[in-house]
């Protein structure tokens, strides 16, 4: 995929007003850039326009340098379309406060056990959070082009908890567990533009208040609101693939923190959840509006298929394998061409969205057939899905009865090679092939006996 800039907000436009102006070559660039990621961008924009989608982040996250520039990528979003509830965390924020106090800070199984001190800690960052937050979001949603669409902020009592009680012989005191979540009022909110904010606080009909982790009122509340998208946003590093099905994300649950919690949630309770790294400048923006994405998407029944192309995948197709042209690895080919050609076309589709292609086209020896086009989206390149395609294609030329299969490649013999192809001359291809052979792009020959 070709990658793309994030295009600066206003608010930062105005904020580094006083930087010396970018030379007329740079400034183009920078243009094509920003030009290059509306372009983009635009489908997503249509399809998020009126989604639900639950946005949690850490408390860490809170603490970062960037986190204010995340929270205008949040009003962006909302100015766009999308219909957002926010889910923040305070673990950190609690600590400090239960440190300064001298207070000892209890975690079994990683949950806090919360007394009366580590309650009205809990309480008292919230509360700041809350504030700091309001205040955050008011200023980016007031800035010009925003505010015309009346987006607000709301907060409130849509939690009801009870609690968590005695588990293994500990008392978790006021520790919680959410008993519902009062998803038509939060409907109601957001159906009224405005970005609802739910902090890890429940209540109880008696009058108590109950410390809640923020993930699991993450995971409850898109559960209660079919969410469109659940987001965590943490701040560590995220060193997984780009998508993961739920067996993917079992077997590497031991490598972030949350996605135990995260494959618990997709066995029972949702669909998909997208896991993002908040250190990256502009994550947010990118995992909604950009093919390539940012983070680590995990699917609970992701929908994959590899079957013959139509017209209707062409757009899929060409965003696959222009990058690929762009660098020579593939010979370029129209938009006209792919649809006099749709029909040598094999595709891998996800979820509806085409993550691979391969081609298979006669020649004019009936027993030979020549592989082309073979791509996969860098974001989808685990799990073997280049071999699934070529297996596909393979089976494809024994149906037609071809008994070797040939292609020309710059770049990528050795995959090829690995794969069962042996290196080939000009003279083992068709006759009609060999008239058409460049000598200048000096493509290798690789044959696979069927």
């Amino acid at each position: 995929m070709p990658a793309t800039s994030q295009p600066a907000s206003a608010t930062d436009a105005a904020a580094n007003s006083a930087t010396p102006t970018l030379a007329p070559n740079a400034a183009r660039h920078d243009a094509q850039h920003s030009i290059a990621f509306f372009r983009e961008a635009s489908p997503y924009i249509r399809q998020h326009r009126g989604k639900v989608f639950v946005i949690a982040f850490s408390g860490e996250v809170i603490q970062l340098g960037n986190f204010r520039r995340l929270i205008q990528d949040i009003a962006i979003s909302a100015a766009l379309g999308a219909r957002l509830v926010l889910v923040h965390g305070s673990r950190p924020q609690i600590d400090e406060r239960l440190g300064s106090r001298q207070h000892p800070i209890t975690f079994q199984h990683d949950i806090r056990v919360s007394d009366q001190a580590a309650l009205r800690a809990a309480q008292e960052s919230c509360g700041y959070i809350r504030i700091m937050l309001e205040n955050m979001l008011g200023f980016a949603l007031a800035q010009p082009g925003l505010s015309d669409n009346g987006l607000e902020l709301s907060s409130g009592n849509f939690v009801t908890a009870k609690p968590l009680g005695v588990l293994d012989g500990v008392d978790y005191g006021f520790t919680g567990k959410i008993r519902r979540i009062r998803h038509a009022a939060i409907r109601t909110q957001l159906e009224l533009d405005r970005i609802v904010l739910l902090s890890p606080l429940g209540y109880s009909p008696t009058g108590e208040t109950y410390n809640l982790r923020y993930e699991q009122l993450a995971l409850e509340t898109a559960q209660a609101l079919a969410a469109d998208k659940l987001l965590f946003l943490d701040h560590t590093a995220l060193h997984l693939p780009a998508a993961m099905t739920l067996a993917e994300a079992r077997a590497c649950s031991a490598q972030h923190s949350l996605l135990p919690q995260i494959v618990a949630a997709l066995e029972n309770k949702v669909g998909r959840v997208h896991l993002l790294d908040a250190t990256i400048d502009g994550t947010l923006l990118m995992e909604l509006y950009t093919r390539s994405g940012s983070g680590s998407m995990i699917a609970a029944n992701a929908s994959e298929t590899t079957r013959p192309a139509s017209t209707d995948d062409i757009s899929g197709i060409l965003e696959i394998i222009r990058p690929l042209e762009q660098t020579g690895t593939l010979v370029r080919r129209s938009r006209q061409q792919l649809e006099l050609e749709i029909d040598n076309f094999l595709v891998t589709v996800l979820d509806r969205q085409v993550i691979g292609c391969a081609a298979l086209y006669n020649t004019d020896d009936p027993t030979i057939g020549e592989l082309a086009c073979l791509a996969v989206d860098p974001a989808y390149r685990s799990a073997s899905r280049g071999q699934q395609l070529l297996q596909a294609v393979i089976q494809a030329a024994r149906t037609q009865h071809k008994q070797r299969l040939i292609l020309l490649t710059t770049q990528t013999t050795d995959w090829f090679r690995e794969q069962g192809f042996v290196a080939g001359e000009i003279e083992d291809l068709p006759e009609a092939k060999k008239t058409l052979y460049n000598f200048k792009r000096n493509s290798k020959v690789c044959v696979l006996t069927l």
